[in-house]
């Protein structure tokens, strides 16, 4: 038994065990007797085999379904975190964000204006159909989601050209220098034969150059990928199968993890994590990561167009308390778009940010009401993730003790991202969602705020000309400390007008069982759990299952 994590994040009192999915009212005597039964049911079910044949099946259990297997298209961090382990691209992180080659032979080569970016591929590079990953394919690659206007198409719009000297050889020349482009390297390289004869069909049966291909995907549901053995990259990966499961209850997915039907388990939710990192055989991981979530608003449709409605949601909601009850301490609270690690990095004002949250004021929210003059039902739209449906219900019951009428819309998550961009005040007035950027504010603020986004990665539509101009002069300057000065205008007067409500952040966190050997924790949640990367593969041994599951020691 083991709890890892690169931050401290202290104990805190178990509260009587109780979330929105399948555990409201259970106490930890009955949890802690189901964990019993579990243990005693992975004992029965397991002992007569407990050897792993040819690498094993690691199962994984997580809230996060995908979508889409289609990379050109992904918008949603289930669908990523499967496309990763099916498709390369030509440069890699490693353990943090540093990046490695995969497909490209070497680090990219730059001109003096760094709008030039040269990038040779290797020659054994293969899709796994056996075709050659040529350049045609990178520049398809590339180009694909702004011509298509994808959800991913902020990643590479600065990309003014793309050039095929041979086979061998992309050239990117881009419009104006993008501190922030060696990280769009890191995009997926598809076939362009295979997914322009169907896309439909890509999206469901891919063909990548990755460690794994799919063998089954029903979205929303489940995934299976299958260890390609021709694969020509290294390392080569341990693991003979892989498949996630979609389970939306934190009990579920912790029952699924002690009993050994699954291996690993995504995220774990505050409320269980003291149990299974107390228990034999089964580790909890925790790392920072790249991600934050917010309220936001609609500003096209609605009475939320209304700064004074926007206002009075505010006075709703006590933030902090709700944080600290629903998602410490696998997630802190934030007070911007940013995760607070990159705001003390680019050293924003946070402390100002800070005192820009208002505290639950039930009769200032009744009076901001009264004025705005609403009269209609103010609808919360969320996907089924347990922690934003607590968030919207708290924050529904403090509109409707401010008199208001309030409710919460749960849809799926293919539902979600469809409504929650849409603008039409029938599908959502606000919103609870999730942004998962990279090492650069950029990923943020531009997904978050900017109209290019809208219907894409936001749903606010944000109406302010000279803000969305000061995001894009963000992009295309090189010098820190003015882009740190840009960033710091653009989420201060955001805050001010009230376009969205920062929330909280989350640890990347993981449970898993003893028998996963090599198990790390990315920062970038897309990434994970990351089976090969380029210095660890993530192995199984089965040797001591039946001993770690007895309370045979801890690791």
């Amino acid at each position: 038994m083991t709890e890892s994590t690169d931050s401290e994040t202290g104990d805190r009192n178990e509260e009587s065990l109780r979330s929105p999915d399948n555990t409201r009212g259970l106490s930890r005597r009955r949890l802690l007797t189901g964990l019993g039964t579990a243990g005693a049911t992975a004992l029965a079910g397991c002992s007569a085999n407990p050897t792993t044949p040819d690498g094993g099946d690691l199962r994984i259990g997580t809230l996060h379904p995908p979508v889409t297997l289609d990379p050109i298209e992904i918008r949603d961090v289930g669908s990523a975190q499967m496309a990763e382990k099916i498709f390369d691209s030509l440069y890699a992180y490693d353990e943090s964000t540093e990046l490695v080659p995969q497909i490209a032979t070497g680090r990219p080569q730059t001109d003096e204006s760094d709008r030039r970016y040269t990038v040779e591929i290797r020659e054994d590079a293969t899709f796994q159909n056996g075709q050659s990953v040529l350049a045609e394919d990178v520049k398809y690659s590339f180009e694909a989601p702004v011509e298509e206007d994808t959800p991913k198409s902020w990643r590479f719009d600065m990309i003014e050209s793309i050039e095929t000297p041979d086979d061998r050889t992309v050239r990117f020349n881009l419009a104006y220098p993008y501190p922030a482009f060696t990280h769009s390297l890191t995009h997926e390289i598809v076939p362009k034969s295979v997914r322009e004869a169907g896309r439909e069909k890509f999206a469901e049966e891919p063909v990548g150059a990755g460690p794994f291909e799919v063998r089954h995907f029903s979205k929303e549901k489940k995934a299976k990928v299958v260890r390609w053995k021709d694969y020509w990259g290294e390392p080569k990966p341990a693991i003979a199968k892989i498949t996630a499961i979609h389970q939306e209850s934190p009990i579920t997915r912790m029952m699924s993890l002690v009993s050994g039907r699954n291996r690993i388990i995504e995220p774990v939710s505050p409320r269980i994590r003291d149990l299974l990192s107390k228990r034999n055989g089964t580790n909890v991981g925790l790392r920072e990561g790249h991600s934050t979530y917010h309220i936001g608003f609609n500003l096209n449709d609605g009475p939320t167009t209304d700064e004074t409605v926007r206002k009075a949601i505010d006075y709703c909601i006590d933030m902090d308390k709700e944080v600290e009850k629903f998602i410490a301490p696998v997630g802190e609270r934030v007070h911007s778009p940013l995760p607070e690690e990159m705001a003390e990095e680019w050293d924003m004002p946070l402390q100002k940010w800070r005192d820009m949250s208002v505290p639950r004021n039930t009769s200032k929210a009744e009076q901001l009401f009264s004025e705005a003059g609403v009269n209609k039902e103010i609808e919360i739209l969320v996907p089924k993730d347990p922690k934003r449906k607590e968030i919207g219900r708290k924050l529904a019951t403090g509109i409707r003790e401010a008199g208001q009428r309030a409710s919460v819309s749960p849809t799926s998550w293919e539902g979600y991202l469809e409504k929650h961009v849409s603008g039409s005040a029938s599908d959502y007035m606000v919103y609870i969602d999730g942004t998962h950027g990279g090492p650069d504010p950029d990923s943020f603020v531009y997904q978050t705020l900017h109209h290019d986004q809208e219907g894409k990665t936001q749903g606010i539509f944000y109406d302010n000309a000279d803000l969305m101009e000061r995001i894009k002069r963000a992009r295309k300057t090189s010098d820190r400390e003015k882009r740190r000065g840009l960033y710091e205008s653009i989420i201060t007067e955001a805050l001010e007008d009230r376009a969205l409500l920062p929330a909280y952040s989350y640890q990347n966190s993981f449970g898993y069982k003893d028998t996963v050997e090599g198990f790390r924790i990315h920062p970038n949640a897309q990434l994970n759990p990351r089976v090969v990367s380029p210095n660890n593969v993530i192995s199984i041994d089965d040797t001591d299952f039946l001993g770690s599951d007895q309370g045979g020691g801890s690791r």
